[in-house]
């Protein structure tokens, strides 16, 4: 049974903006081998250059399209959200689908523009703190509640205190 939904678990823009530099951090050793392939493949003369760029980019779109759109599915987590206690769940509370987290990471063109200003803009602006491609995909990022219970929320306590001081 989903839970009500305060404004409060919402409020997570900080810990989304470092979500998103951890989770471009772990996905770049995913796809740098098959980026090394494209390269080596296109820096060649031979007739099987050609194969070894499209099996390059296709392994290593293949591999972003698991870890940012597969690997979420259900649990709403990559391994960064995890790290830092978020989740993205439908606006009604259900786990999230793949059709949504295809439509989030398909507006991450739009929300990645100007350095990520656009979507940090969005937030800000959004009362749910929705960037585009949660609004399209009908999504929201929260707390994650089981974190906090998990580990007494030691990370936002951690911020709780340096805002303090």
């Amino acid at each position: 049974m989903a839970t009500a939904l305060s404004l409060l678990d919402t409020e997570v823009v900080g810990r989304r903006v470092a979500q998103c530099v951890l989770d471009a951090l772990i996905s770049a050793p995913i796809v740098l081998p098959m980026a090394m392939l494209v390269d080596v493949g296109a820096s060649s003369d031979s007739g099987t250059t050609a194969w070894a760029v499209l099996a390059g980019l296709m392994c290593g779109l293949l591999a972003l399209f698991w870890y940012w759109v597969l690997r979420p599915v259900g649990s709403g987590q990559t391994w960064g959200m995890r790290l830092l206690g978020i989740r993205v769940v439908r606006t009604d509370r259900s786990p999230l689908t793949t059709n949504a987290a295809a439509a989030r990471v398909l507006l991450l063109v739009v929300d990645g523009l100007v350095c990520g200003l656009v979507g940090l803009i969005a937030m800000r602006l959004s009362p749910r703190r929705q960037r585009l491609g949660d609004v399209v995909a009908d999504t929201l990022v929260v707390r994650d509640r089981r974190a906090d219970r998990a580990d007494g929320d030691t990370f936002g306590a951690a911020l709780v205190c340096s805002r303090r001081g």
